[in-house]
Protein backbone atom coordinates (compact mmCIF):
# COMPACT_ATOMS: atom_id res chain seq x y z
CA UNK A 1 0.00 0.00 0.00
CA UNK A 2 1.49 3.55 -1.13
CA UNK A 3 2.32 5.40 2.01
CA UNK A 4 -0.56 8.03 0.88
CA UNK A 5 -3.09 5.25 0.97
CA UNK A 6 -1.65 4.23 4.37
CA UNK A 7 -2.13 7.13 5.66
CA UNK A 8 -5.75 8.00 4.55
CA UNK A 9 -7.03 4.19 5.83
CA UNK A 10 -5.24 5.58 9.38
CA UNK A 11 -7.62 8.34 9.61
CA UNK A 12 -10.54 6.10 8.11
CA UNK A 13 -10.02 3.43 10.89
CA UNK A 14 -9.54 6.12 13.31
CA UNK A 15 -13.09 7.69 12.50
CA UNK A 16 -14.94 4.61 12.06
CA UNK A 17 -13.23 3.99 15.69
CA UNK A 18 -15.27 7.01 17.41
CA UNK A 19 -18.09 6.40 15.29
CA UNK A 20 -18.20 2.65 16.66
CA UNK A 21 -17.92 3.20 20.17
CA UNK A 22 -19.19 6.69 20.67
CA UNK A 23 -21.65 7.85 17.66
CA UNK A 24 -21.82 9.95 14.56
CA UNK A 25 -21.90 13.16 16.93
CA UNK A 26 -18.54 12.51 18.37
CA UNK A 27 -16.92 12.07 14.98
CA UNK A 28 -15.39 16.27 15.13
CA UNK A 29 -11.89 16.93 13.07
CA UNK A 30 -9.64 17.49 16.03
CA UNK A 31 -10.90 14.00 17.39
CA UNK A 32 -10.17 12.14 14.45
CA UNK A 33 -7.31 13.98 13.85
CA UNK A 34 -5.85 13.03 17.47
CA UNK A 35 -7.33 9.48 17.14
CA UNK A 36 -5.20 8.71 14.00
CA UNK A 37 -2.13 10.53 15.16
CA UNK A 38 -2.13 13.64 11.85
CA UNK A 39 -2.19 17.36 11.56
CA UNK A 40 -6.18 18.31 11.24
CA UNK A 41 -4.37 19.48 7.55
CA UNK A 42 -4.28 15.84 6.89
CA UNK A 43 -7.35 14.90 7.64
CA UNK A 44 -9.02 18.03 4.99
CA UNK A 45 -6.49 16.74 2.74
CA UNK A 46 -7.29 13.01 1.95
CA UNK A 47 -11.65 14.61 3.25
CA UNK A 48 -11.70 18.08 2.28
CA UNK A 49 -15.70 17.98 2.71
CA UNK A 50 -17.68 16.05 5.97
CA UNK A 51 -19.66 14.48 2.78
CA UNK A 52 -16.26 12.77 1.85
CA UNK A 53 -15.26 11.60 5.20
CA UNK A 54 -18.86 10.52 5.55
CA UNK A 55 -18.96 8.67 2.28
CA UNK A 56 -15.64 6.77 2.72
CA UNK A 57 -16.67 5.44 6.43
CA UNK A 58 -19.76 4.03 4.80
CA UNK A 59 -17.32 2.21 2.66
CA UNK A 60 -15.31 1.59 5.07
CA UNK A 61 -18.00 0.47 7.20
CA UNK A 62 -19.15 -2.54 5.12
CA UNK A 63 -15.43 -3.34 4.56
CA UNK A 64 -15.17 -4.11 8.17
CA UNK A 65 -18.02 -5.86 8.59
CA UNK A 66 -18.13 -8.19 5.63
CA UNK A 67 -14.16 -9.24 6.05
CA UNK A 68 -13.79 -11.92 3.46
CA UNK A 69 -17.44 -13.17 2.89
CA UNK A 70 -18.03 -14.14 -0.77
CA UNK A 71 -20.90 -12.71 -2.52
CA UNK A 72 -24.18 -14.99 -3.19
CA UNK A 73 -24.17 -15.75 -6.73
CA UNK A 74 -27.16 -14.45 -8.70
CA UNK A 75 -30.10 -16.61 -8.88
CA UNK A 76 -28.24 -19.41 -5.59
CA UNK A 77 -29.92 -18.32 -2.19
CA UNK A 78 -26.82 -19.31 0.24
CA UNK A 79 -27.69 -21.02 3.64
CA UNK A 80 -26.46 -18.25 5.34
CA UNK A 81 -27.90 -15.08 3.78
CA UNK A 82 -29.91 -15.26 6.79
CA UNK A 83 -27.28 -14.44 9.06
CA UNK A 84 -25.38 -12.09 6.50
CA UNK A 85 -28.92 -10.05 6.29
CA UNK A 86 -29.24 -10.24 10.12
CA UNK A 87 -26.11 -8.80 11.28
CA UNK A 88 -26.34 -5.90 8.90
CA UNK A 89 -29.30 -4.81 9.90
CA UNK A 90 -30.29 -6.30 13.46
CA UNK A 91 -26.64 -5.12 15.10
CA UNK A 92 -26.98 -2.16 17.29
CA UNK A 93 -24.12 -0.18 16.48
CA UNK A 94 -24.44 -0.49 13.03
CA UNK A 95 -28.08 0.71 12.87
CA UNK A 96 -26.74 3.38 15.20
CA UNK A 97 -24.15 4.43 12.32
CA UNK A 98 -26.21 3.79 9.88
CA UNK A 99 -28.79 6.84 11.73
CA UNK A 100 -26.71 8.88 12.39
CA UNK A 101 -25.64 9.28 8.68
CA UNK A 102 -29.51 10.03 7.60
CA UNK A 103 -29.50 12.31 9.92
CA UNK A 104 -26.07 13.81 8.78
CA UNK A 105 -27.36 13.41 5.19
CA UNK A 106 -30.73 15.58 5.99
CA UNK A 107 -28.46 18.42 6.33
CA UNK A 108 -26.09 17.95 3.23
CA UNK A 109 -27.54 17.90 -0.14
CA UNK A 110 -24.75 15.65 -1.77
CA UNK A 111 -24.51 13.05 1.34
CA UNK A 112 -28.15 12.79 1.04
CA UNK A 113 -28.19 11.18 -2.48
CA UNK A 114 -24.76 9.26 -1.50
CA UNK A 115 -26.77 7.74 1.38
CA UNK A 116 -29.71 7.00 -0.58
CA UNK A 117 -27.31 5.29 -2.96
CA UNK A 118 -26.16 3.14 -0.30
CA UNK A 119 -29.59 2.36 0.46
CA UNK A 120 -30.55 1.65 -2.83
CA UNK A 121 -26.98 -1.16 -2.83
CA UNK A 122 -29.29 -2.87 0.03
CA UNK A 123 -32.05 -3.55 -2.32
CA UNK A 124 -29.94 -4.19 -5.09
CA UNK A 125 -27.80 -6.66 -3.20
CA UNK A 126 -30.99 -8.79 -1.72
CA UNK A 127 -32.40 -8.78 -5.16
CA UNK A 128 -29.23 -10.75 -5.97
CA UNK A 129 -29.61 -13.18 -3.51
CA UNK A 130 -33.05 -14.42 -4.44
CA UNK A 131 -32.73 -13.35 -7.91
CA UNK A 132 -34.86 -11.03 -8.20
CA UNK A 133 -35.21 -7.68 -10.06
CA UNK A 134 -34.27 -4.28 -7.83
CA UNK A 135 -37.69 -2.93 -8.32
CA UNK A 136 -39.62 -6.73 -7.36
CA UNK A 137 -42.67 -5.20 -4.89
CA UNK A 138 -41.61 -8.66 -2.70
CA UNK A 139 -38.00 -7.56 -2.49
CA UNK A 140 -39.19 -3.92 -1.80
CA UNK A 141 -41.18 -4.81 1.04
CA UNK A 142 -38.53 -7.21 2.15
CA UNK A 143 -36.09 -4.51 2.90
CA UNK A 144 -38.69 -2.39 4.28
CA UNK A 145 -39.81 -4.68 6.15
CA UNK A 146 -35.40 -5.81 7.36
CA UNK A 147 -35.54 -1.81 7.95
CA UNK A 148 -38.39 -1.62 10.67
CA UNK A 149 -36.90 -5.11 12.48
CA UNK A 150 -33.52 -3.22 12.53
CA UNK A 151 -35.44 0.29 14.24
CA UNK A 152 -37.29 -2.49 16.46
CA UNK A 153 -33.94 -3.86 17.60
CA UNK A 154 -32.00 -1.04 18.18
CA UNK A 155 -34.73 0.84 20.68
CA UNK A 156 -35.50 -2.16 22.20
CA UNK A 157 -31.84 -3.03 22.84
CA UNK A 158 -30.88 -6.51 24.23
CA UNK A 159 -33.72 -9.16 25.31
CA UNK A 160 -31.86 -12.10 26.70
CA UNK A 161 -33.40 -15.09 25.62
CA UNK A 162 -35.87 -13.22 22.97
CA UNK A 163 -35.25 -14.81 19.56
CA UNK A 164 -33.99 -13.13 16.57
CA UNK A 165 -36.57 -12.72 13.93
CA UNK A 166 -37.05 -15.20 11.44
CA UNK A 167 -35.57 -13.66 8.52
CA UNK A 168 -36.19 -16.81 6.48
CA UNK A 169 -40.13 -17.10 7.15
CA UNK A 170 -40.11 -13.43 5.84
CA UNK A 171 -39.12 -14.10 3.06
CA UNK A 172 -40.92 -17.03 2.43
CA UNK A 173 -44.19 -15.47 3.63
CA UNK A 174 -43.04 -12.73 0.96
CA UNK A 175 -42.24 -15.46 -2.02
CA UNK A 176 -38.85 -15.12 -2.46
CA UNK A 177 -37.74 -18.23 -1.21
CA UNK A 178 -39.68 -21.70 -0.79
CA UNK A 179 -39.38 -24.06 2.00
CA UNK A 180 -36.97 -22.26 5.04
CA UNK A 181 -33.87 -21.74 2.77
Amino acid sequence: MKPENVLRQRILDAALDIVEEQGIAALTQPKVAKSAGVRQSHLTYYFPRKADLYVALLEASHARAEGDKKPAHKGSVSRDWTQEVAALILDRRRMQFFLGMILAASEEPDLRRIVAGHMEMLQQKLAAIFGRSETDPAVIAFVDQLRGLGLRALLQGECPGEAAPDLAGLAQRLGLVTGKG
